[in-house]
């Protein structure tokens, strides 16, 4: 078992969020998501970004994900790495490390800074169950 949260334990704790690299790039949030929660994600994190090049409609490779607990994260990285998605017929197999950025709160003012997409293109941000936008979750954590 892999235990990269202690591993990557630094003065903010344990890891929690998860890079994950060698996304089919034609795959969409919804079937990422989908694939995750599959796996049995679903409440176990708050923060998702799948970074979207809007000009060829296609992902860059890359997400992250972070976990409510380290556990999870860690169980994430078991379930990912070396892993082959389900609904492609690309080859890639992923690879899973530690975000640069950890935790909620860090990777919502990271992407405050970079003014990142909306909508459809923007990260998931889930609080007690509920899907907020970046205002909203900036709001709820008190960053504006």
């Amino acid at each position: 078992r892999t235990d990269l949260s202690a591993k990557f334990t630094g003065a903010g704790g344990p890891a929690t969020t998860a890079m994950l690299r060698n996304i089919p790039n034609k795959y969409t949030q919804e079937q990422l998501l989908e694939e995750i929660n599959g796996k049995g994600f679903s409440g176990t994190y708050d923060f998702f970004y799948l970074p979207i090049d809007v000009k060829n409609e296609a992902n860059v490779g890359y997400a992250f994900v972070n976990f409510l607990e380290p556990r999870d994260f860690d169980r994430f990285c078991d379930e990912f790495s070396n892993y082959r998605f389900q609904h492609s017929g690309s080859t890639k197999i992923t690879a899973v490390s530690s975000a640069v950025v950890q935790g909620l709160r860090q990777n919502v003012e990271n992407l405050m800074r970079k003014r990142v997409a909306q909508g459809r293109h923007g990260p998931v941000l889930l609080r007690e169950g509920r899907r907020l936008n970046l205002e909203e979750m900036a709001d709820a954590l008190q960053l504006n």
